[in-house]
């Protein structure tokens, strides 16, 4: 998960959700616990040429944001410009359609698919061009049009690339990386289908540390383990879709 405290990386988060007249569900056990806003999964998954992708962005958008020179002001939507550097293949679309994203709720959650069949190999920083609306006098007031080329990426792996090893039929656990780790690891699994996973972190005599959930899709999923106040040394974590469990270690540096 990500914390948002930029409007610029705000813009890439809106941006992203509103590309989406896709068929998602928010993730509910995306929670903004610090402030400002939020956004599950932190890091994309990568995709490979020729197969299908498929990720749904949860988010939790602030109601306030830094915009020079304006300072800290109250945002009241935000009007999706456009999303460059997009991976060749992948689509995105909003919802709504106008691209206009109200912020209503600050514990709103929304979310967005992206979609289709990447065609060429490359890592893709996303670039995202919103303009933020506040209330002036009553009435909505657009400011200048912001960009964000750095929060956000998808990389695109070539055709082949370990595709061969992976079966999306069967629910199964990827290596976790990097593994040893200093303060985040990425914990991956396929799912075969639409389900809750969880995830259960316990240090080594068996004590539950942490634990996560998630609406799992098919193919390539991913919990963004942050273990930075853990001592060093193995810890023990288990990925379950209630009807089969993986077990794997994880180290500590």
């Amino acid at each position: 998960m990500k914390k948002i405290y930029s409007f610029l990386v705000l813009g890439s988060i809106v941006a992203i959700s509103f590309n989406a007249n896709a068929q998602c569900t928010p993730n509910t056990t995306c929670m903004d616990v610090l402030e400002p806003g939020e956004v599950c999964p932190e890091n994309l998954p990568n995709g490979t040429v020729g197969v299908p992708y498929n990720q749904t962005v949860t988010i939790i958008p602030p109601a306030t944001a830094t915009i020079d020179p304006y300072g800290t002001v109250n945002i009241i939507k935000i009007k999706l410009d456009s999303v460059g550097n997009m991976p060749p293949g992948l689509i995105y679309q909003t919802n709504p359609a106008s691209g206009i994203f109200v912020v209503t709720d600050p514990l709103t959650r929304y979310c967005t698919l992206i979609s289709d069949t990447p065609t060429t190999a490359g890592t893709y920083a996303l670039s995202i061009y919103v303009v933020p609306y506040i209330l002036f006098l009553g009435n909505p007031m657009a400011l200048p049009q912001q960009v964000d080329d750095t929060s956000l990426a998808i990389t695109i792996l070539p055709s082949g690339a370990g595709a061969s090893l992976i079966n999306y039929n069967n629910f199964s656990v990827l290596n976790s990386n990097p593994n040893p780790f200093n303060y985040t690891s990425k914990i991956g699994f396929i799912s075969p289908n639409l389900c809750e996973v969880k995830l259960k972190v316990f240090d080594i005599v068996g004590n539950l540390i942490y634990s996560e959930s998630t609406t799992a899709i098919r193919g390539e999923n991913y919990f963004n383990f942050n273990g930075s106040k853990l001592g060093k040394g193995m810890y023990i974590y288990s990925i379950t879709n209630g009807k089969e469990s993986f077990t794997k270690q994880l180290i500590k540096n």
